[in-house]
């Protein structure tokens, strides 16, 4: 977590679970103001730490920095696909056929009914809780009332339908045998899949290790109670960060007094998940670590560094290991980016304590103080902006530890949170949120690396509405039902009259080669052919891409259209 003031949590970027209040990303320059110990969770106490501590030998000597070169290399650049096709990398055909067959299960299980549901209307369900979250409506059922209709919400699917799918949504059956220490048992297929799929990606030499919250006020067996939080009720996700935010791998946490590994119990519970988030890291390739003081301890910068990872964190006063460093006061005295430093006998890790705003302790097993660069503060003494000095570890740090942090800001611009109290329903929310953030900074990425330009690469709403409408419209069979209603499924409303132009169909739409049948208009004129570069005039529409296209014995652009 970048050190911003001593009053901010590790989670700070959190929206509250209703609350509209407006995130705001931090920035990449270092700035401290946290003492040399910050407070500790209530139920996060580092349960499981051992109470003996390894007897380290500090001297005043300057740090020698060793060769850190980074040494991976990475294939060609990627062609940059469509939205859907990166999200489906994480929620896949397989897990959407799954939630289907559960959810079927369940309802039949318990109100001895045929829900008769299908991967596509999973899909579906998926793609207007996606569209809702962008939206943001104070109420869902606003999406469908008069005043504020949403028409391609209520087109996708009926309000009574929605609400029944959502509340009976299950990503495994009851009855599947699980581990009794496995609290999230119940959606770990979904788990599995999208860490799965981050595990795939390539990794990057600067990863940050933090934690995030998925706030929940109903009952949950891993819910965690932290007084004086914006969240109070919280599920705790920790992750591994590339700089840019993409997420690496993932864990849940169980609740007190698990998550220790065995192998690492004298590591504490931060240090076991820092060790459980780097086990998918080549080893001895020089990949660099940043984590805050909830992580760090001298015994975890030693492991990290035993298989070749580099590690900077800010450590708490009571884990110095018998290192004296002069005290605050005298800091203080010196004034603002004063410091001391002290390095382990063998050399491997160096400690520093450097003045900003208050005091902060930093441990680094890669980079000291070295040329010391300057961050620029406000004094309030001259009322102007100040040079102070500042260690090279505190710049690495605070450039590289906002990975999560980012991850984060992006999690709350458009979440999928409406009001729920099943535990399972607000965590597959998340991953979904997760996923769709995920495959954004994969598509920037290679965007960047085709060289795309920007104006020509979506932002994150953008992206988020593409792969929305991909999975409501997709699979959507627009053919006129015939018969009698069905029961399980109401009648929905007649669409409104639209007298807009049509948009033109996202391409996963427009290609998919799916119910793409041309239909006759009774408008009284002809429309304009909506085929690039055709300036003619027809009647025949495509049923699923709502377009007029000309489609005649000397012209047909239907096919040209629905073909690339």
């Amino acid at each position: 977590m970048r050190i911003a003031d001593g009053n901010t949590s590790d989670i700070s970027l959190s929206d509250d679970e209703e609350g509209d209040q407006q995130p705001t990303q931090t920035d990449n320059q270092p700035d401290v103001a946290a003492g040399p110990s910050s407070p500790v969770d209530e139920n996060d106490n580092n349960d499981g730490e051992s109470t003996k501590k390894t007897r380290v030998s500090w001297t005043a000597k300057d740090f020698v920095r060793p060769d850190t070169t980074f040494q991976c290399e990475y294939d060609d650049p990627v062609a940059v696909a469509e939205p859907i096709e990166y999200f489906l990398k994480y929620i896949s055909e397989e897990v959407f056929e799954e939630m289907a067959r559960c959810t079927n299960i369940y309802v039949m299980q318990t109100t001895g009914t045929i829900l008769a549901t299908t991967p596509d209307e999973i899909k579906r369900l998926l793609g207007v809780l996606i569209i809702m979250g962008t939206l943001k409506f104070p109420r869902m059922r606003m999406y469908r009332q008069p005043a504020t209709q949403i028409p391609t919400i209520c087109e996708a699917m009926s309000v009574n339908r929605f609400f029944k799918l959502r509340s009976a949504l299950h990503v495994t059956e009851s009855t599947t045998p699980h581990s009794p220490a496995d609290k999230f048992w119940k959606v770990r297929p979904l788990l599995n899949a999208v860490k799965e799929r981050v595990l795939q990606l390539p990794p990057s030499e600067h990863n940050s290790i933090d934690e995030q919250i998925i706030p929940f006020t109903g009952r949950a067996a891993a819910k965690q109670f932290i007084r004086n939080k914006p969240n109070p009720e919280e599920v705790k996700v920790f992750l591994r960060c590339s700089a840019d935010g993409m997420a690496h791998d993932f864990e849940l946490y169980q609740g007190k007094g698990t998550g220790v590994s065995e192998e690492h119990k004298s590591l504490g519970l931060g240090g076991s998940i820092v060790m459980r988030l780097i086990k998918d890291l080549p080893l001895y390739r020089n990949f660099k670590c940043y984590f805050d003081n909830y992580f760090t301890s001298v015994g975890l910068l030693q492991e990290l560094k035993s298989i070749g990872i580099w590690a900077v964190g800010t450590i708490r006063a009571n884990r110095l290991q018998g290192c004296v460093l002069k005290t605050d006061k005298e800091l203080r005295r010196e004034g603002r980016g004063s410091y001391d430093q002290k390095v382990t006998k063998d050399g491997d890790v160096i400690l520093v304590r450097w003045q900003d705003n208050g005091v902060v302790n930093v441990a680094s097993s890669y980079v000291g103080v070295d040329d010391l660069s300057t961050a620029r503060r406000w004094s309030e003494a001259t009322k102007q902006h100040i040079d102070i000095p500042c260690p090279a570890l505190m710049k690495d740090y605070n450039t590289f530890v906002g990975g999560v942090d980012k991850m984060d800001f992006l999690l709350s611009l458009y979440p999928l949170r409406q009001r729920t109290m099943k535990w399972p329903v607000r965590v597959i929310g998340y991953f979904v949120s997760f996923a769709i953030v995920n495959s954004w900074l994969e598509y920037v990425k290679h965007a960047e690396m085709n060289r795309m330009q920007r104006k020509n690469t979506l932002d994150l709403l953008a992206f988020q509405n593409e792969v929305a409408m991909a999975l409501i419209m997709s699979s959507k069979n627009v053919a006129k039902k015939r018969g009698r209603p069905s029961l399980q499924e109401p009648s929905e409303p007649p669409p409104r009259k639209v007298h807009n132009a049509e948009p033109r169909p996202v391409n996963a739409v427009r290609y998919d080669g799916l119910n793409h049948w041309p239909a006759h208009s009774s408008q009284p004129f002809a429309q304009r052919c909506k085929f690039e570069g055709c300036k003619s005039r027809t009647r025949i529409r495509c049923q699923k891409c709502n377009v007029f296209l000309c489609l005649s014995a000397t012209k047909n652009c239907f096919y040209a259209f629905h073909n690339k």
